[in-house]
């Protein structure tokens, strides 16, 4: 009787999960590092795209193994970087559309032109992140969505009056900044 010499291979480890602390101890730096590189030198920025990873991380822990969480965290980066990047381009959009005509005239498709449109919008953007929150989304939802007053207050869940009160203080404060508001009245 032969007997065969056999190599076993020692048994495949169970993949371990991992927890939510170790988690972030471990990565937190690496996915602000990932973050800065879409946040064009915003670290507010990169560490907003950061807590949002952490969120996705916490809902899906219950499945990240160590083995593979390194990966998962860099794509979930990416994926919301480019979603929070499409998002700003979309709201700078509507920012340039109420500041210029949809189709310029020749003098207005010059380089420079397109400078003082960018330096234009990057200036309304400015100004609107400098209003206080309530009375930027009030205002928001008004200029860039078009919407009511009645609108805005239902979608808020606040009175009429006081989305008047917010959109009025706003309006001051615009006005003091040296923006002109058009309300849309006749």
């Amino acid at each position: 009787m032969s007997r065969a010499l056999h190599s076993k291979a020692p048994p495949a480890l169970p993949a371990r999960p991992v927890s939510f602390d170790t988690l972030y101890a471990s990565h937190a730096e690496d996915v602000y590092v990932w973050a800065m590189r879409y946040a064009a030198g915003r670290s507010g920025w990169a560490e907003d795209v950061t807590h949002d990873v952490f969120l996705k991380a916490w809902e899906h822990q219950a499945w990240l193994r160590e083995e593979d969480v390194r990966g998962w965290l860099f794509r979930v980066t990416q994926n919301v970087a480019f979603s929070a990047l499409r998002r700003e381009r979309t709201f700078r959009q509507r920012i340039a559309n109420l500041l210029f005509p949809a189709h310029p005239t020749e003098t207005e498709a010059t380089p420079e032109a397109a400078l003082a449109r960018r330096q234009a919008v990057r200036s309304a953007t400015a100004t609107l992140d400098r209003l206080p929150g309530q009375e930027r989304v009030v205002m928001a939802l008004k200029l860039l969505d078009d919407l009511s007053q009645r609108e805005i207050a239902q979608m808020l869940s606040l009175s009429e009056g006081y989305v008047s009160k917010l959109m009025t203080r706003a309006q001051a404060r615009l006005t003091a900044w040296g923006w002109e508001v058009d309300d849309g009245s006749p």
